[in-house]
């Protein structure tokens, strides 16, 4: 190996002391203290002050409506796929405009101008449809529309955390806002005496099912529908509804099994297909009509308590957009940070994308629909459903365990409620359905970090720690719908999870596992030792031995004998069921098979919890060096800081053709804190710098889909110059706030 070339350092210094604009060390963090390895005893006594910046009159505290910051239209193109309808912290509902319903946009395209009206709930940043029941969409034909139909955005479109507003080309103006599970609507129209109101539940942002409704009094429509999961994944869940109107209308009816509107249909129900309500005003003297949409996963009774609890009668639209506002006012102001206007707009934008996911499961009530299919009561607490664990418990599990201490221990409650109704722990749940998508095993790094960070419930504790260990050590019993680690048996004695290709016939829901045994494999390492790092902060000595040893497993994939350009040697691997690599030419280190959504360049990274081995598995630390550098392109940044290199831009779909450091997708956003564990923790600053970059005030970007709040945290904990490390071991790496700009970050929570 050649020495390691010079490298451009701060002030010039290739080894030595790290300038203090450029710290990054690592920490341990728990709740109700901080720990600072490394840095002197004041460094934790107050928020970390960054210098004056040389615009330092741009920058300015944060304002008390921090609502009004946030931009919900960012991600809402560019295969972003995020929705800028308006939600509460967490909300059940979901209220945003649907323009589209591919692969490559969930529900919403920001450059479509057009819609098709507006559904009641969405998932955050996927990359599948989901959702979108109750389609509701304004008119002035002669007769409401019976089906999709796009009217076009002629007028101004705006949004706020909490609020959505759109001027539509039949000159319509539509309003949005909610409570917790309570989408409410204002729709002002031109005078006419054809203003329409359409109710669609046979079309979804999936594949509708059986539907029903029925016009309970002239005000109010009640029913429920039936939609598919997600990703190809999942069964059928019943989303049922109660809403009321503000006023009485003209007339009302519906349509069921074909696309004729009856005036006189007071209800309608059909196995599938076409299905739906509507009503007729008349606006000449009064424009306004507004709507209360109560959901719940329960019953019928259980969406209209909701209605009535959150929006009772005579509720006004503008004091449940107030509300909201002051909600999100709340939640947005457990961080604080000093900076310009613009980068306070992409901070507090972030911010709220990562607090909309997981979302409240459970009625007014306490009842909920558990993994069971049966109704459960939460007493006490409340139930969150919907867990994207593969792509959260890499950032957002910390986050939320920080600043929302009180819901994380709900959601923690909520999983230990899976594993007791559902029969195992989830992977990847929409509403009370295990959809098994992704790979690896989420769920016990995810659990790892909590137990470490304080957030599981007392009485919980030990049965749940049990339910981990399970988790981790055997397979599901049969009938369970949860995957978990078919291949436990498997990887216990071999160290790793054997590779089958696409093709292999009788996978059956071990198809994910084993396509993926190159990458499920080094995310069952990581797993194990985040369940042994948790140990060993527990007192469980043997527990801890036996995962920490589990969690270096990854070795197993680390091929030597691969040559690579630039003179490195040596790669992870797919292994085969008969213990050889799938090597070149069957696969290359930029090809994915064998691997979920990287390549083996990306994923050979992949083992924060075993620097040191992989330190030397590539040759020494010079060389682990020399490899990073050529991975991020560390000359590119330091030529041009701030700006992506050419060798970062993926094209076409930005998560998954990505060959180099990809700062859009999972696999790889922890990269740059290997810097700190190598002894070169300035170089972390030097690849956030650009990183960071690609999080603007607009709604495109090149960060991809957000992934349920896990790429939103990822930017606030690296804005605030804290990372999460290994996942249950407390540690953090610090690294310069506000890597783009000098800012001033304070965290205002229990959690800190």
């Amino acid at each position: 190996m050649q020495p390691r070339p010079h490298i451009r350092h701060a002030e010039g210094r290739r080894r030595g002391p790290v300038p203090r604009r450029a710290v990054a060390v690592l920490t341990s963090v728990g709740l109700g203290g901080a720990l600072l390895a490394g840095l002197p005893a004041a460094a934790s006594a107050e928020p970390a002050q960054a210098a004056a910046p040389a615009d330092a009159a741009a920058a300015q505290p944060a304002p008390e409506n921090l609502a009004a910051l946030v931009n919900p239209f960012v991600g809402t193109e560019s295969e972003g796929n995020a929705y800028p309808g308006a939600t509460v912290p967490f909300g059940m509902v979901q209220p945003s405009p649907d323009n589209t319903n591919s692969y490559a946009s969930t529900s919403y395209s920001f450059d479509a101008r057009r819609t098709w009206g507006f559904s009641q709930r969405h998932v955050n940043s996927a990359g599948c449809p989901a959702a979108g029941e109750l389609l509701v969409t304004p008119t002035t034909t002669p007769q409401p529309v019976t089906a999709r139909q796009f009217i076009p955005i002629t007028g101004e479109e705006s949004a706020e955390a909490g609020y959505y507003s759109v001027g539509l080309g039949n000159q319509v103006t539509a309003e949005l806002t909610a409570s917790e599970r309570t989408a409410v609507h204002r729709y002002t129209f031109p005078a006419t005496q054809t203003a329409n109101l359409s109710f669609n539940l046979g079309q979804t942002l999936r594949d509708a099912g059986a539907s029903s409704y029925a016009w309970t009094d002239a005000r109010t429509l009640e029913g429920w529908i039936d939609n598919s999961g997600f990703c190809g994944g999942g069964a059928m869940q019943r989303y049922f509804f109660s809403l009321e109107l503000d006023r009485d209308p003209t007339s009302r009816g519906g349509w069921s099994g074909s696309a004729t509107y009856e005036a006189d249909r007071a209800q309608g129900e059909v196995a599938g297909g076409q299905n739906g309500a509507a009503v007729v005003l008349d606006t000449r003297e009064d424009a306004t009509l507004e709507v209360s949409i109560g959901v719940s996963f329960v019953d019928v009774e259980g969406a209209r308590a909701n209605r009535e609890a959150e929006v009772p009668a005579g509720t006004t639209f503008d004091v449940v957009r107030d509300a909201a506002r002051e909600r999100w006012n709340e939640a947005l102001g457990r961080i604080a940070v000093t900076a310009s206007p613009q980068e306070q707009r992409v901070f507090y934008t972030q911010l709220y994308k990562t607090l909309l996911s997981p979302t409240i499961g459970s009625d007014v009530d306490g009842r909920y629909r558990g993994m069971d299919g049966e109704v459960h009561t939460a007493d006490g607490w409340t139930y969150h459903q919907t867990f994207s664990l593969w792509d959260t418990y890499r950032t957002q599990a910390t986050l939320h365990a920080l600043i929302e201490p009180e819901r994380a221990q709900d959601v923690v409650r909520s999983m230990y409620r899976h594993r007791v109704e559902g029969g195992w722990l989830p992977r990847w749940s929409l509403g009370n359905v295990e959809t098994n998508i992704m790979a690896g095993d989420p769920v016990s790094a995810w659990l790892a970090e909590n137990f470490t960070l304080g957030t599981v419930p007392e009485d919980i504790h030990d049965e749940l720690w049990d339910f981990l260990v399970e988790n981790a050590t055997t397979a599901p019993p049969e009938g369970v719908a949860s995957v978990g680690r078919q291949s436990a048996e498997f990887y216990l004695e071999n160290g790793h999870i054997p590779f089958y290709p696409e093709t292999q016939p009788g996978l059956g829901q071990q198809f994910e596992e084993y396509r993926h045994g190159g990458s499920s494999s080094m995310e069952f390492a990581i797993s194990d030792a985040a369940i042994g790092a948790a140990a060993q902060r527990m007192g469980e000595d043997e527990t801890a031995r036996e995962f920490l040893r589990r969690g270096q497993s990854w070795q197993r994939l680390w091929n030597p004998d691969v040559e690579l350009t630039g003179g490195f040697r040596g790669m992870v691997n797919a292994v085969r069921p008969d213990g050889t690599f799938v090597t070149t030419p069957e696969i290359s280190p930029v090809q994915q098979t064998g691997f979920h959504e990287a390549v083996p360049w990306q994923y050979q990274w992949m083992a924060g919890q075993d620097v040191a081995g992989l330190q030397r598995a590539m040759g020494g630390t010079e060389a682990f060096l020399d490899r990073l550098d050529t991975y991020v392109n560390l000359p590119a940044l330091q030529s041009s800081p701030g700006a992506r290199p050419s060798s970062w831009d993926p094209g076409g779909s930005r998560y998954y053709q990505s060959r180099g450091f990809n700062p859009g997708n999972e696999p790889t956003i922890m990269n740059p804190w290997l810097y700190s564990a190598a002894g070169e923790p300035e170089h972390v600053n030097d690849v956030l710098a650009a990183a960071m970059n690609l999080y603007p005030d607009s709604p495109g970007g090149g960060v991809g889909n957000d992934d349920l709040g896990t790429l939103s945290a990822w930017y606030v904990m690296a804005a605030i110059g804290v990372q999460p490390v290994v996942p249950g071991s407390g540690m953090m790496a610090l690294n310069a706030p506000a890597c783009r700009r000098p800012w001033s970050p304070s965290v205002t929570t229990p959690g800190i």
